[in-house]
């Protein structure tokens, strides 16, 4: 493998005469990425010094770069171990800490001193790569090296000198030094010097003074540099890499202590590291994505999986992985070989990789995960797009596949697993997909499984739900209202209504709100079915107008999805307009806690419709979040005691302290309060003594349809039912 690097020209000559042979004439796009990696490799090869060693640390190869730069011929250093350049510098935990990290599978970074044949020392930043054998252990350990002897070199002199001929000595150096001082926002620039500076742009008459984070790296590295600034103030010596536009440097922080070991001013020594990052970057593509596909592997998905998990998480989105499996795939391996069964691959991935889900999902990436395997991680998107998506992946296997003048049908079943439906975390989502595809697989493939059957249950009847609140929104005749009195406790009289929503489905029959209206909002359905609502209600009020020659007052729902949007305001006046009602014959009923999700929003939008004439209503008051502070800012009329509160009074102790406590907060604030829930005599009777100026509940009048609620019209006084 790693000669290949080495003699660049010869291995790809090899790797395409190798692809003429299996496969014929080469692909145009195929030919360009042997190109690319062709002019990669050789600029990986001559930019950096390479070493791959093995486990005991003994010298396998190395490239021309590294042997210029020790002064040892190749046959001198293999088989040796790297104590050959060995400068004797660092101590024995230095080394110690680096072989831990490395053979435990990790990542090894620094700087090490070594010596030349000849004698002389030299600096190298140094990066270690583990290569795992099949099981996961590894098994050699690959050096990438560049060459920083001048920065050190630099560096010492710049030290030694520093009181004799501090700004010229800088001003030559390649790299560049900026000296701060800690001010009240941050670290301040005093001084900057280095051909590097001038090179990008830093000049020290418009830097001098600005903040170090509005001088250097990219504005997403600004909280990165700021922290590493702020823990050198505090004594420590930092090191750390940023990026600025395409290239990268390296940073040294060194604190300056007075007599009183106060640290007064902190020197950043920086250097251009852009080719090593580079060449790191170039071999952190290599491990991450699969030779034959080219797509990202196992291992980035597993790393991916953890982040986005926690950003849907933190965001309160939908996380998903659609897992894919080509079905009897052996007999592909077995029967024609595996070159074949490479080709079968790579022809799998060029179609799914030419699938488009930007309709049905914000961001989504493909991974070839090893084998036969391949798996969709999607992002931000609802459950019944879902569907949409899963149909996409299964249709890319209905056409056959064509290889060496044959037709071959390849079938795949997949495992879906979504985030928060099936696993909490990164490991188990990958699991449960895994979980999924065998259910799949044992169902017979060429199908799909959900991440069990309950889950799938659940989600196709949600599905369900939402393809059948469409129809019903479509159909415009599946939805009624119907009216709930609110009784004036003064002369039991009618006082007002609210309208409230019934849903009879053609073939369920009536489906409750508890059960549809979650699912709406969910959606977003919510905002045509709250139109239909508000019109609805509106065009009754004309009605009992215009026939019956009474007015009344009426409370309608708003869900906070209807309140957020931008032109709710300007359609429920423009509503009210048509149909010829005032604004103040309309109150808005919103739960406490709808009213607390963008709060400024919602405090903005309500003020307007107050400015209109309309009333709002606080509902199910006392179950949600809301503090008093906030609800002195809303422009509330009206507060709803949820029923909760009110269904075991007069009995319940603590009830009664809520109940009273909140019609005198009611009163005290101005407000209208509402007793909701009352279905028995001594409720009724207990309101009625602690002066609770309205009710609403079965004990008057369960909801019923706009044509019985008419004949309430004729009662003086509304009779109790119960």
């Amino acid at each position: 493998m790693f000669k290949s690097l080495v003699t660049v020209h010869g291995w790809v000559e090899e790797f395409r005469q190798h692809m003429k042979e299996k496969y014929g004439e080469i692909a145009e796009v195929t030919e360009n990425m042997l190109e690319q990696l062709k002019v990669v490799l050789e600029a990986f090869d001559q930019s950096c010094i390479l070493s791959i060693t093995d486990t005991k640390g003994r010298i396998i190869e190395v490239n021309n770069t590294y042997c210029e730069i020790s002064g040892y011929s190749r046959e001198e250093l293999l088989g040796k171990t790297h104590y050959i350049v060995n400068a004797k510098y660092h101590d024995e935990n230095f080394f110690k800490d680096m072989w831990t990290t490395i053979q435990n599978g990790g990542i090894w970074s620094g700087e090490v001193k070594n010596k030349r044949k000849d004698g002389t020392d030299f600096w190298v930043k140094t990066m270690i790569f583990p290569i795992f054998d099949s099981a996961g252990n590894p098994e050699k350990f690959l050096s990438i090296r560049t060459d920083i002897t001048a920065g050190k070199t630099a560096g010492e002199k710049l030290r030694e000198v520093i009181e004799h001929d501090y700004s010229t000595l800088i001003n030559n150096l390649h790299n560049f030094v900026i000296r701060t001082k800690w001010n009240k926002n941050g670290p301040e620039v005093t001084f900057i010097a280095g051909r590097l500076a001038k090179e990008i742009g830093l000049h020290a008459d418009k830097v001098k003074g600005k903040l170090v984070t509005s001088v250097i790296g990219d504005t997403n590295q600004q909280p990165l540099i700021k922290k590493q600034f702020r823990n050198a103030f505090e004594g420590k010596t930092i090191k750390f890499d940023y990026k600025e536009g395409k290239r990268y440097y390296h940073a040294t922080l060194s604190p300056v202590q007075n007599e009183n070991n106060h640290v007064i001013e902190v020197i950043a020594s920086i250097s251009d590291i852009t080719d090593l990052k580079n060449s790191e970057l170039a071999v952190r593509n290599m491990a991450y994505h699969d030779p034959l596909t080219g797509l990202p592997n196992r291992r980035l998905l597993e790393e991916d999986l953890v982040y986005r998990i926690l950003e849907a998480k933190v965001h309160r989105k939908k996380a998903g992985l659609i897992l894919v499996n080509l079905d009897q795939f052996k007999n592909i391996n077995d029967t024609l070989g595996h070159s074949a069964g490479d080709r079968f691959i790579m022809m799998a991935a060029e179609r799914m990789q030419n699938i488009t889900l930007d309709n049905y999902v914000n961001e989504y990436q493909l991974y070839h995960i090893g084998g036969d395997e391949f798996v969709w991680f999607i992002y931000d998107f609802e459950e019944i797009d879902l569907l949409n998506v899963v149909d996409l992946v299964i249709n890319v296997f209905q056409e056959p596949f064509y290889y060496n003048s044959g037709e071959f049908h390849q079938r795949a079943s997949i495992g879906i697993s979504v985030y928060p439906n099936s696993a909490g975390y990164a490991e188990e989502l990958l699991k449960h997909a895994d979980m999924a595809l065998m259910a799949a697989k044992q169902a017979g493939g060429q199908t799909y499984r959900f991440f069990s059957s309950d889950m799938k249950g659940a989600f196709l009847s949600r599905v369900q739900m939402e393809v059948d609140l469409r129809e019903a929104i479509r159909s415009g005749n599946q939805f009624e209202l119907y009216y709930q009195p609110v009784i004036r406790v003064s002369d039991n009289s009618l006082s007002s209504c609210e309208a409230l929503i019934r849903w009879n489905h053609p073939e369920r029959g009536f489906v409750s709100p508890v059960e549809f209206i979650k699912t709406a909002e969910d959606s977003g359905l919510i905002i045509p079915i709250g139109d239909w609502v508000i019109q609805k209600a509106f065009e009754d009020l004309r009605n009992w107008e215009l026939i019956y020659k009474k007015k009344i007052d009426i409370s309608i729902n708003i869900s906070p999805s209807q309140l957020q949007q931008s032109g709710f305001v300007r359609r429920i006046k423009e509503m009210a307009d048509y149909y010829e009602i005032s604004p103040t014959r309309i109150q808005l009923e919103i739960t406490e806690n709808g009213l607390m999700e963008n709060t400024l929003d919602s405090i903005n939008t309500l003020h307007k419709l107050k400015e209109l004439g309309f009333y709002i209503a606080v509902d199910d008051f006392g179950t949600g979040y809301s503090s008093l502070s906030y609800l002195k800012q809303f422009p509330v009329h009206c507060l709803k005691i949820d029923k909760s509160f009110v269904r075991d009074l007069p009995g319940d102790r603590a009830d009664r302290a809520i109940v009273s406590s909140t019609i005198k907060m009611g009163k005290d604030l101005g407000l209208f309060t509402v007793a909701e829930g009352v279905e028995c005599e001594e409720a009724y009777k207990y309101l009625s003594s602690i002066g609770c100026p309205y009710v609403q509940g079965f004990h008057f009048s369960r909801p019923i349809p706009a044509r019985k609620f008419v004949k309430l019209f004729q009662q003086k006084t509304i009779r109790t039912t119960t």
